[in-house]
């Protein structure tokens, strides 16, 4: 039986309980039959587990709706990949609206690089690493949270960059 990483479970939990309302038509971690065709993070490894999810796009309403949020959260993810945060060393690669940001796939660690085969159009695609298969810690991201004291605990942490 198919089991989605700790790292993504617990991210996946977070952007729930920030956005309760929004749409999860694009959700996803399991792949389809397309998938399973390929070599894919949606596809269980040899232990059964995935690796990827997939964030739709639709926050909610108002602000929330269209996709804005949705880059602002790929954005941080990136940023967060590329720091020196506890954990953040889950983030394989981030895939949204023809971009790829990757600190092992892409030229320029850890910035985005537009092509348009990347798709993912409608939503966000995150792809962890193996140590997302067991470490399922709070995401330190200022988007997920409200408390404005842990907004900026959360900047000051991402903001320091690995080398």
């Amino acid at each position: 039986m198919a089991t989605l990483c700790k790292g993504g479970v617990k991210l996946r939990a977070q952007i729930d309980q920030r956005w309760p309302k929004r749409d999860r038509a694009s959700d996803g971690w399991l792949g389809d039959s397309k998938h399973a065709a390929r070599t894919s993070d949606h596809n269980p490894n040899a232990q059964g587990i995935v690796r990827a999810i997939d964030i739709d796009e639709n926050m909610g309403s108002g602000k929330n709706r269209q996709g804005k949020t949705a880059k602002k959260l790929a954005d941080q993810i990136v940023q967060y990949a590329a720091s020196t945060a506890p954990g953040a060393k889950r983030v394989k690669y981030v895939v949204y609206e023809h971009e790829i940001a990757s600190g092992t796939y892409v030229k320029t660690w850890w910035q985005w690089r537009r092509d348009k085969e990347y798709g993912h159009t409608q939503h966000i695609h995150v792809s962890f690493t193996a140590s997302a298969d067991r470490d399922g810690t709070v995401w330190p991201l200022p988007i997920l949270t409200k408390n404005p004291a842990k907004k900026l605990a959360y900047r000051r942490l991402i903001s320091k960059r690995r080398r």
